[in-house]
C-alpha cells in the first residue's frame, strides 16, 4: 500500500528556496543566442563551400556550440557564462574571417571596417563615416555598358553586380544563372558545364542587381515578363569580356542567365581541343583544300565553335581570304574578317552568306546551320572552290547527314558537297594536383583490348572528414577544364554512293566502321586509360 499521507508530509518539509527554478527572461536570452548561432553555422556551411575553403569549419563551429552550453550550465554567475558563451561561439568566425579573407578579393573581405559600414547601410540605413572612394578600386571590373559607362557605380546594387561578375571571372565559369525562388534570388555558376551554387541574394538586393544588368545592357527594366536579351561588355584585370543577357519572366520572379564571353582568350591548336594525333593526321589535309564542306556537330555547349577556330588556326591566313560569319564573335582573330549576325537589324545567317560569296572567299565559316537556305548556300559554296566550315546540332557524325537532309538539302548535293564530318563532346579534366591512382576499369580494359599492366587510371579525390583540406586548384570539384572526345566520319566514295542513291543512315554507319570509324565512347575509353578524365565524365557526356 502506497502511503500518500507519509508522501504528504515529506513534501512538505523538504527544503525549497524561494520562487521559480529558472528565470524565464535569461533563458530566453539564451535561446535567442543559440537561434542566432544557427543561422550561423548554416550560412557558414554555404559560404565555405562557395570559396572552397575546407570542410572542417562546420564540424568545429558544433564542438564550439557543446563546449558553450556547458560552460553556461556550470557557471554560478550568468553573465559571465553569458560573455563566455559569446566568446566561445565567435572564436570560429573570427578565425574562418581570417583564413576566408586571405583567399578572397577585397571586396568580398568580411568582419573588415569596409564590410560593418556596408552591412550597416544595407540592412539598418546607418551611415557610418564617409564612403570610402577606393571600394570600387578594390574590384577590378569596370562596366562598359550600352547605356552609359560607369552609371550608378556609387551603389550597393552596382558593387554588388561588380562582386558578382568577378567571382565568376575567378572561378571560370561560363554562364550566371540568377533564379527567383520563394525565399530570394539563386546565383549559380556553371563551372567546366556542371551548375554549381555560389550564394543567394535576398529578394531586394536580387533585384537591384538584376536590374543593373538590364539597365547595362540597354534592356527595359520595367518589362518583368516578356523574354528580352541584350549585352554589355566590362574590363576584367585590364582585358575586355563581353556578356550575353537574356531574362524571361518565371512564377517568382525575373530570371536571367548571362553568357561570359572573353574575347581576349587565345586560339587553341587542334591538339590543345583534344584531337588525338590519328585524327589531326585527317583533317589537316581537309583544311589544305580548296573547296568542300567540314561539319562540326554535336549539342549546345559541345565546344563546336572552339574546334573551328583551331581549324583556322590551322589554316595559312595571309595566303587566304579568310571571312567568318557568327553570332556573336567569340574570338578576335587576325588577317581574318568577322562578321556578326543581327536578326534584329536583317542580317541573318543567309542573306550575309549570300552578300560573302561575292567577297571572293577562299575560306567561309559559318557560325550554326539552322535553317534550309543556310544549308543550301553553304552546300552550293563547298562545290564552287570555297572551304566550309560549319557547326550542325546533331547527335553523331552519321546523324548529321540525316540532319542536313532533313533541312530540305538534296542528297546528292550532301554527297557531293560534305568533306567530312567531326562530332563532339566535352568532358571534365581531372585535377593534375589532387587526383589519384585507381584500379584499370575493366570496360575500359575491355573495350579496348589493354594488355596487362597497361594505362593509367586516375579517380578525383574525395575530401572526407576535418583532417583533410579541399584542394585549392580544383576547389575540391575534382576537376579543372574540359576536353573534347571526338569521332571523325570521311566521305569515301562508298558512302558518297549510298547517300545519292538510298540514303540509309544504319548502312552508312556498317560501311564507316570498316573504313576505321570509331566513335565518341572509343574515343573516350583512350582518354580515360591515359588518366585525363574518368569513365563516369564518359558517360554522361557521351550517352
Amino acid at each position: 500500500m502506497v502511503d500518500f499521507a507519509r508522501i504528504a508530509d515529506l513534501w512538505a518539509t523538504f527544503p525549497r528556496g524561494e520562487g521559480l527554478f529558472f528565470h524565464l527572461g535569461k533563458l530566453i536570452g539564451y535561446i535567442v543566442i543559440y537561434l542566432c548561432w544557427v543561422k550561423f553555422v548554416a550560412w557558414l556551411d554555404r559560404d565555405a563551400k562557395t570559396f572552397g575553403m575546407p570542410s572542417y569549419w562546420t564540424p568545429i563551429a558544433a564542438s564550439v556550440a557543446f563546449l558553450s552550453l556547458l560552460s553556461f550550465w556550470i557557471f554560478p554567475f550568468y553573465w559571465l557564462s553569458v560573455v563566455l558563451s559569446l566568446l566561445l561561439l565567435l572564436s570560429p568566425l573570427i578565425i574562418y574571417a581570417q583564413k576566408r579573407n586571405e583567399e578572397v578579393p577585397p571586396a568580398l573581405t568580411i568582419l573588415t571596417v569596409e564590410h560593418i559600414k556596408r552591412v550597416a547601410r544595407r540592412n539598418f540605413g546607418l551611415k557610418i563615416g564617409s564612403k570610402s572612394k577606393d571600394t570600387l578600386k578594390t574590384i577590378p571590373v569596370k562596366f562598359l555598358g550600352k547605356a552609359g559607362e560607369g552609371k550608378g557605380s556609387q551603389s550597393e546594387g552596382y558593387r554588388g553586380a561588380q562582386e558578382l561578375i568577378w567571382l565568376a571571372v575567378q572561378r571560370r565559369a561560363t554562364d550566371i544563372h540568377m533564379e527567383p525562388t520563394r525565399e530570394g534570388m539563386q546565383i549559380r555558376f556553371r563551372i567546366d558545364g556542371i551548375l554549381q551554387p555560389v550564394k543567394d541574394f535576398d529578394t531586394d538586393r536580387g533585384t537591384v542587381v538584376l536590374n543593373v544588368y538590364k539597365n547595362l545592357a540597354a534592356l527595359d527594366i520595367a518589362e518583368k515578363r516578356k523574354p528580352q536579351d541584350g549585352s554589355f561588355s566590362a574590363e576584367v584585370e585590364e582585358r575586355t569580356v563581353d556578356f550575353r543577357v537574356a531574362t524571361s519572366g518565371s512564377v517568382h520572379g525575373e530570371k536571367m542567365v548571362i553568357r561570359l564571353l572573353d574575347s581576349s582568350r587565345q586560339m587553341k591548336s587542334l591538339t590543345e581541343v583534344g584531337l588525338r594525333e590519328v585524327l589531326r593526321r585527317k583533317i589537316e589535309p581537309i583544311l589544305d583544300q580548296s573547296n568542300g564542306l567540314l561539319i562540326t556537330c554535336g549539342p549546345t555547349g559541345a565546344g563546336k565553335t572552339s574546334t573551328l577556330y583551331a581549324c583556322l588556326n590551322q589554316i595559312d591566313r595571309f595566303s587566304r581570304n579568310v571571312i567568318t560569319l557568327e553570332n556573336p564573335v567569340e574570338y578576335m582573330i587576325d588577317n581574318v574578317t568577322q562578321i556578326e549576325v543581327n536578326t534584329k537589324a536583317g542580317k541573318t545567317f543567309a542573306a550575309e552568306l549570300r552578300s560573302m560569296l561575292r567577297q571572293d572567299p577562299d575560306v567561309i565559316l559559318v557560325g550554326e546551320v539552322r535553317d534550309a537556305e543556310t544549308a543550301e548556300i553553304a552546300c552550293q559554296a563547298a562545290q564552287t572552290g570555297h572551304l566550309v566550315l560549319t557547326t550542325l546540332h546533331a547527335n553523331d557524325a552519321v546523324t548529321a547527314l540525316g540532319r542536313l537532309i532533313d533541312l530540305g538539302v538534296k542528297p546528292f548535293l550532301v554527297a557531293s558537297s560534305v568533306t567530312a564530318i567531326l562530332s563532339q563532346r566535352l568532358v571534365r579534366v581531372l585535377c593534375a594536383k589532387c587526383r589519384v591512382p585507381c584500379d584499370p576499369v575493366p570496360e575500359v580494359v575491355q573495350r579496348l583490348k589493354l594488355p596487362a599492366g597497361k594505362g593509367k587510371f586516375f579517380k578525383p579525390t574525395i575530401v572526407k572528414g576535418a583532417d583533410k583540406e579541399t584542394c585549392s586548384r580544383c576547389q575540391g570539384m575534382g576537376y579543372v577544364g574540359r576536353t573534347g572526345i571526338f569521332e571523325l566520319l570521311v566521305l569515301t566514295d562508298e558512302i558518297r554512293s549510298l547517300l545519292k542513291e538510298n540514303p540509309d543512315l544504319g548502312a552508312i554507319r556498317q560501311v564507316a566502321m570498316k573504313s576505321g570509324y570509331f566513335t565518341l565512347m572509343d574515343d573516350g575509353y583512350r582518354k580515360v586509360a591515359e588518366g585525363i578524365t574518368t569513365l563516369e565524365e564518359i558517360q554522361r557526356a557521351a550517352s
